[in-house]
């Protein structure tokens, strides 16, 4: 095994991953990252003390988070290309997704491609059930993919974008964001469903439009917290429709209809929960000392690894024969001869956590997933081929 385990990490004490890493507590086995990523040591502190210091009341302590929410809105739109002015932090990804699709006119179709997760889907259907644009579906290949000739054959002059995930989060096929939106061109929304990834691995999230994504999985930030972005130059296409008072310029003023601000926070319902920015801020900060591309590269020698035990063995994993690019960091694999959920049911037994999504098993792996987590995946698989 070359992935190194915590106590031992496979870096030196140069390496900008060994901060990182240090981190990382989380329980030999762990491969579900995809559905929530246990919270970073860092972050559980932060989350505590804000909420110590809101018992307590301390002087200045209000200032604090207001200045937390600052750095963290800063750091969270240096992954998505946008100034800080540009950046909502939103109670979660349907949050964000909520008041995009609301703040849309409602002429025109958006584009909702098959197989999303419900958290972009759901939004949009409501919206278009209040009078929103309409929505139409874009079928996915055989394999699981979202290819570009399938979004082009459903373009027409009455499309006014398209909304997808960054990676899929039942097949881990990452989407070619650069290629949908040279297809969209500049008068269609590209709105990316970026929470498979968001922050340790590198998605080219500088050529779209609107980037939502929670913290509570890759960024391991916990719950409460999302990332809405939404770059300056698409910001007049989506209204506050259910932007609250937060977003006024006066909100204490006599005056309605007050005026709103020009950020994205115009957007936001409500305040969101300091405690949960002050993890998501712990968590940013940390990333961004270990480096996007540093984070992402171990990420993806890990991921390599896992799909190397999955041949190994015997497995039929999803998208094997796809290129790099279109490989994010979830692994989807049935073994021969054998439902998901029994072998779902084995690899627990082993004391691995894994889930069922479809008609697969999958595997989410991080940065910090160990050797011995590898062995006991090794194991387990090569006992289920013996079989």
């Amino acid at each position: 095994m070359t992935v190194g385990d915590h106590a031992t990490p496979a870096v030196t004490g140069g390496d900008p991953l060994a901060g990182w890493l240090a981190e990382c507590d989380e329980p030999t086995g762990y491969l579900d990252f995809a559905r929530i990523g246990p919270p970073l040591v860092a972050v559980r502190a932060a989350r505590a003390r804000a909420l110590t210091d809101a018992a307590r009341a301390v002087p200045g302590w209000l200032e604090r988070l207001d200045a937390t929410a600052v750095e963290t809105r800063h750091r969270a739109g240096a992954l998505c290309g946008v100034p800080a002015s540009a950046v909502a932090l939103v109670p979660s990804t349907t949050a964000g997704l909520f008041a995009v699709a609301f703040g849309l006119p409602g002429n025109g179709t958006m584009l909702v491609p098959e197989g999303e997760f419900p958290a972009n889907v759901v939004p949009w259907l409501r919206a278009a059930d209040r009078g929103g644009p309409r929505v139409r579906r874009v079928p996915r290949s055989g394999d699981g993919r979202l290819v570009p000739a399938a979004v082009r054959e459903r373009l027409d002059g009455g499309v006014v974008g398209l909304t997808v995930s960054a990676v899929d989060y039942a097949t881990g096929h990452r989407r070619d964001l650069a290629a949908l939106r040279a297809l969209l061109g500049p008068e269609r929304l590209l709105v990316v469903d970026a929470i498979q990834g968001y922050g340790v691995d590198e998605l080219d999230l500088a050529v779209a439009d609107v980037v939502v994504s929670g913290g509570q999985k890759w960024l391991r930030a916990g719950w409460g917290a999302a990332v809405l972005a939404v770059r300056p130059e698409a910001a007049d296409r989506v209204s506050a429709v259910l932007g609250g008072w937060p977003g006024l310029i006066d909100p204490y003023g006599e005056h309605w209809p007050a005026e709103t601000t020009d950020e994205t926070g115009r957007l936001l319902m409500s305040n969101t929960d300091p405690e949960a920015v002050a993890g998501l801020g712990a968590a940013l900060a940390l990333a961004s000392r270990a480096g996007l591309s540093a984070l992402t590269s171990r990420l993806t020698a890990v991921v390599d690894e896992v799909r190397t035990l999955l041949l190994a063995a015997g497995a039929e994993v999803r998208g094997a024969s796809w290129p790099r690019v279109e490989r994010g960091p979830i692994v989807a694999f049935r073994m021969p001869g054998e439902t998901p959920e029994v072998t779902q049911a084995r690899l627990t037994a082993a004391g691995l956590t894994v889930a069922v999504r479809g008609d697969a098993v999958r595997l989410s792996p991080h940065v910090s997933t160990t050797s011995a987590t590898l062995t006991v995946l090794s194991r387990a698989l090569r006992y289920g081929a013996d079989r």
